[in-house]
């Protein structure tokens, strides 16, 4: 979008339509002074990026799609013939330019033109129409479906009926605790989120229910439980389903404007941000997304769909304790006969890409997802319920190491869903190439020099680990979709896998681990230490903050 519009209240009117399809929205001139004054927020987070004030930064975004061909289209530099039916076939961009236009946006209109990219102005004066790519559009509130039109795209939009926009563009939002209205997390108090398979007579579609207090109840910046059951029937829906569906909540949630997920399970965390409560957002608006967007997304085998959503502390527990995580653990049990060795394929998962590009997890059935709710079965699962979906296929035909977890298939994957971002993975080493993490990780793992051990710490430990740093602080280091030798992120039931850290000796190089999460794992890990070393007992040897915080002390412990 090229120059002010005739109005602010036109300009944020715009911006936001394209927003809410989707659509990346590049700014110059003066509409990003206009949105500056009405407070619009802008950047690549939320798809509404200024450029700059000079008609000249247009060629950043000319850039953009020159980029795009050569990377993805593998068009040659030189090659202007193959960039031209590229960025005319591929590239779905188009240009708006307010009134008045001077020689310099022509000419800039022109090349845009020249690649295929029509533009729509409102200046009825400066030049003659051309179908197609010069096109006169008086009123404002047409330019969206104008613009659409002229480069034949055609949108999916499913109405929400929620007080804020709901698109893609919202996904990969952040809301700091100075914007929060309230905050539900998982990892401080009593959450979960489940999808429960019933009969169709069961169910009420459509029907939402909120069970406890609303947004306008709880204290401002207050940390709140939430519980969330979505309960779907359908003559092809299957219990194997429904921790696929659990896992698109991520995404559906975080595409609310002014509302952030992150986590899973019984972990997740979401906030708030006064400016969606200031819109009229409720709890029960969460519950209108979840509907839609199952019901949109998985027709294929959900007729019915009912949301109940609580936020009652003592019904949170009950859901949480006797609903939930029974529910978590006999899923889990079902990969306990399930090896690497047993499986031709693995799956990758992308899921958490929206807040970490170039971050890839490759699951395999003695290693689940990072974020504790994706397993092998799941994943199986979600590739079967939509085959170009999240998660991929991955061979595992050519071995580089079988004690590193290395494959030349794993690399060729991760290299190709990372967008070239990584050249290879290992999946059972800490240290060589290990695996990315992007933010929704259970558990930190990282290095204790002074023990040559490794120290564990989950989301809900809110101390200090003999390490020196905190969760959050380990969190700082080894999430974002980078590689970090030395500290990886994993899910809880991997501690007590076989494969844990293979590389560097396995399960016998744990030292340290909250109390809580020592009794979560204990059973396994004592089983597997076991069959492993003939050792029992093996977590009453592993120290704790009861034992030590520092370095220390927990040699101390050890020897």
């Amino acid at each position: 979008i090229i120059n002010a519009a005739p109005t602010v209240e036109e300009a944020c009117a715009l911006v936001k339509s394209y927003q809410s399809q989707g659509n990346f929205v590049c700014l110059v001139g003066g509409i990003i002074e206009q949105l500056k004054e009405a407070n619009y927020k802008t950047g690549f987070n939320v798809r509404v990026f200024p450029i700059g004030e000079n008609i000249s930064s247009v060629c950043h975004a000319v850039s953009a799609a020159c980029r795009t061909a050569m990377i993805f289209g593998n068009i040659q530099p030189g090659d202007k013939k193959g960039l031209q039916e590229y960025t005319f076939n591929r590239f779905r961009a188009f240009v708006n330019a307010f009134a008045p236009l001077d020689e310099k946006t022509v000419a800039c209109g022109a090349g845009a033109i020249y690649y295929g990219f029509p533009v729509v102005t409102n200046d009825m004066d400066y030049t003659p129409s051309v179908p197609k790519s010069l096109i006169k559009q008086p009123k404002v509130e047409e330019f969206n479906a104008t613009s659409l039109e002229a480069r034949d795209i055609k949108i999916k939009i499913t109405n929400v009926d929620i007080p804020v926009a709901f698109a893609s563009a919202f996904e990969g939002e952040i809301i700091r605790r100075g914007d929060m209205q309230v905050e539900f997390d998982g990892s401080r108090v009593d959450c979960a989120e489940l999808v429960h398979t019933c009969e169709m007579t069961e169910i009420e579609d459509h029907k939402i229910t909120v069970v406890g207090p609303e947004v306008d109840d709880m204290e401002l910046g207050s940390k709140n439980s939430i519980a969330y059951v979505v309960k779907v029937a359908g003559k092809n829906m299957q219990s194997d389903f429904e921790p696929v569906i659990e896992r698109k909540f991520h995404n559906y949630i975080n595409c609310i404007e002014g509302v952030y997920h992150t986590g899973q399970r019984d972990m997740q965390r979401i906030r708030i941000s006064k400016d969606a409560f200031a819109a009229g957002f409720k709890i029960k608006h969460i519950g209108e997304v979840l509907y839609s967007q199952v019901k949109n997304e998985f027709d294929a085998v959900v007729d019915k769909c009912e949301v109940v959503i609580y936020t009652d502390p003592a019904e949170c527990t009950r859901i949480r304790h006797e609903v939930a995580i029974p529910i978590f653990n006999k899923r889990d049990d079902r990969l306990a006969t399930l090896t690497d060795e047993s499986v031709d394929v693995y799956y990758s998962c992308i899921l958490c890409q929206a807040f970490s590009p170039s971050h890839v997890c490759v699951v395999t059935p003695e290693r689940l997802g990072l974020c504790g709710a994706v397993s092998w079965l799941d994943a199986k699962a979600t590739h079967q319920l939509d085959p170009n979906g999240p998660c991929q296929e991955i061979t595992k035909e050519r071995v580089i190491d079988e004690e590193l977890g290395a494959y030349e298939d794993v690399n060729e994957a991760v290299q190709k869903y990372s967008q070239g971002a990584l050249e290879k993975v290992t999946l059972y080493s800490i240290m060589q190439d290990p695996m990315t993490s992007c933010g929704c990780f259970e558990c930190i793992c990282g290095i204790e020099p002074f023990s040559n051990g490794v120290v564990i710490a989950n989301r809900e430990y809110a101390g200090m680990t003999p390490l020196g740093m905190t969760f959050p602080e380990m969190a700082s280091m080894t999430g974002g979709g980078v590689q970090t030798p030395g500290f990886m992120g994993h899910g809880k039931h991997f501690i007590g896998s076989k494969k844990f850290m293979k590389a560097e000796g396995g399960i016998e190089r744990i030292v340290w681990m909250p109390k809580e999460l020592k009794e979560f794992v204990a059973d396994r890990l004592n089983a597997t230490a076991k069959e492993l070393y003939g050792i029992d007992n093996f977590t009453d040897m592993i120290g704790d903050e009861t034992v030590a915080e520092d370095p220390e002390t927990l040699v101390a412990f050890l020897t």
